[in-house]
């Protein structure tokens, strides 16, 4: 007899939500799911944009709004099956700068998310947290059985939207997942956001023939995981048995800024220029996943290697700044 315990890898058929979901990783989640499912996004367009949705155009429904925004999500929850809730503020400098701002997003949308999906009757809420939230612990690589230290108020927020899950799923029996996020780059991500990722940025400069900024020693180590490959993971974290499980999603490799930039010099095939700045406020000196329980309770691994990976992202880059140009 089959093992009817045994969910699909993919979603098929299913009304699914998907918060944030004209961002980065966001649009890419989305372009996955809108195959087979049908797909609402929520998205106030503060960083996503309509642009990243466009292979999704006329698949989609859109409501551009807040998750603060009760009443609008109350009513895009109603008959969803899965919930995936990427919609947050990001930048770990601006967060020191603005506390209470990156509270409200994150910890409150998160919680008024959650209680909305569970007043819906939601099956199971995705929640898109950060391997911030582990800090500056030595320890190598990242377990999930960790005890968070959270070195920055962005950090800190993840943390409680942790808290909100294991909370409201004892609450009310709705199933939550958690997955920590390590670093994640690819097509479609913004170079001028405050706290954009490190591949972003280098690879817009170099399309653009400006000097990288490489902040500290360039030493710091970094858990790369292409956004293709995200998308993949969130995907079986919505089908996978795993409600109530926190799962780390990397690459499980750890490369420096320093070796980034000299994959990316081989692939752009001539020498960068580099500028160096002062470390900045919470940043994490190294971060590695053990990856472990995703390949095991997921049958999750990354399919991208680092060079294959900066290889699209710059592409994208150079695509982008001919447009622009």
């Amino acid at each position: 007899m089959p093992n009817l315990s045994v969910r699909p890898e993919r979603m098929d058929g299913a009304r699914v939500l998907v918060t944030g979901g004209a961002g980065f990783i966001g649009s890419h989640l989305v372009d996955r799911l809108v195959v087979r499912n049908e797909v609402t996004v929520i998205d106030d367009l503060s960083t996503g944009t309509l642009r990243n949705l466009g292979r999704a155009r006329g698949k989609v429904h859109l409501k551009k709004a807040s998750v603060l925004e009760t009443d609008t999500l109350a009513g895009a929850m109603e008959g969803q099956q899965t919930v995936y809730h990427l919609a947050a503020k990001t930048s770990v400098p601006e967060s020191v700068a603005k506390p209470d701002a990156y509270w409200r997003t994150n910890v409150e949308g998160t919680v008024g998310v959650l209680k909305a999906a569970a007043d819906a009757g939601v099956g199971r809420v995705v929640f898109v947290s950060s391997a911030a939230v582990y800090g500056n612990s030595p320890e190598m690589p990242k377990v999930e059985s960790m005890r968070p230290d959270p070195a920055s108020p962005y950090a800190t927020t993840k943390m409680v939207g942790e808290f909100a899950c294991e909370e409201i799923r004892g609450m009310t029996g709705i199933e939550t997942v958690v997955v920590r996020l390590f670093n994640a780059y690819g097509p479609r991500q913004d170079p001028s956001a405050p706290y954009s990722g490190v591949v972003a940025k280098f690879c817009a400069a170099i399309a653009a023939h400006r000097p990288l900024e490489i902040y500290g020693d360039g030493e710091q180590t970094r858990d790369f995981l292409f956004v293709a490959d995200i998308a993949e993971g969130l995907e079986l974290a919505g089908t996978q048995p795993v409600n109530g499980v926190t799962l780390n999603m990397g690459s499980g490799e750890a490369f420096t800024v320093n070796e980034v930039v000299r994959l990316l010099s081989e692939i752009a095939g001539e020498p960068i220029r580099v500028t160096r700045k002062p470390e900045r406020p919470g940043d994490v000196g190294h971060s590695r996943a053990d990856v472990s329980r995703a390949k095991e309770r997921l049958g999750f691994t990354a399919r991208t290697s680092v060079r294959e990976g900066l290889k699209k992202t710059l592409e994208d880059a150079r695509k982008r700044s001919s447009r622009s140009s």
